[in-house]
């Protein structure tokens, strides 16, 4: 007869063992902040434990970005006080696994130089949003810009919100250095709003 002791005793290891929890996603913010960490490390075997560390948040990240997630655009560059903006704009939206795209451009919102509405294809979005989360820029200092309504010259805006469960990032510059860093990023991401194929929203 064979004996039952070792089944037995496996089954009291499973049944006494503790629960094994499913890994807590990690806060936007704590994955900027080990960008920032990577960025200043001195150590190569210490900056490659935060490498991998990052590229499992990053993931985890984007498993909630297909869930409820948002990412919005905003270009604007006026020439003078009688001009009307030249406005570009675009807001991707990620609900329970589907993705919509609104996004316009011109000086009119009534009659727009460009517009764009429909579903995107949910690895596109990720696409892009991974683009994003590993942009330097996304982890940088950026204080809230000072508006002078006096100053002279051209005006220029850009904004870049990027929104995952309900934690959130917003960059935003006018002008100088700042402004033309955040400029190449939308840049890009407006580019991909123009430019990436859509479903007609049912």
């Amino acid at each position: 007869m064979t004996s039952l002791r070792p089944t037995l005793f496996l089954l009291l290891l499973l049944l006494l063992a503790p629960p094994v929890l499913a890994a807590q996603p990690l806060p936007l913010d704590d994955y900027l902040q080990l960008r920032r960490s990577i960025e200043a490390a001195r150590d190569d075997a210490a900056r490659a434990v935060l490498e991998r560390q990052a590229g499992a948040a990053r993931e985890a990240l984007l498993a909630q970005a297909r869930r409820s997630s948002r990412l919005v655009i905003l270009a604007e560059h006026r020439g003078g006080y009688e001009t009307a903006p030249a406005r570009q704009t675009a807001r991707l939206v990620a609900r329970e696994g589907r993705v919509t795209l609104q996004a316009l451009a011109g000086p009119r919102p009534q009659s727009p130089d460009w517009e764009r509405a429909g579903v995107v294809e949910m690895g596109a979005y990720l696409g892009i949003l991974d683009r994003l989360l590993r942009d330097p820029a996304l982890a940088g200092d950026w204080p809230t810009p000072r508006f002078d309504a006096n100053a002279p010259g051209p005006r220029r805006a850009i904004v870049v919100h990027l929104a995952i469960a309900e934690h959130e990032r917003e960059m935003q510059a006018l002008a100088g250095p700042p402004y033309e860093r955040l400029a190449a990023l939308a840049g890009a991401l407006l580019e991909f709003c123009r430019s990436v194929p859509l479903r007609p929203a049912p």
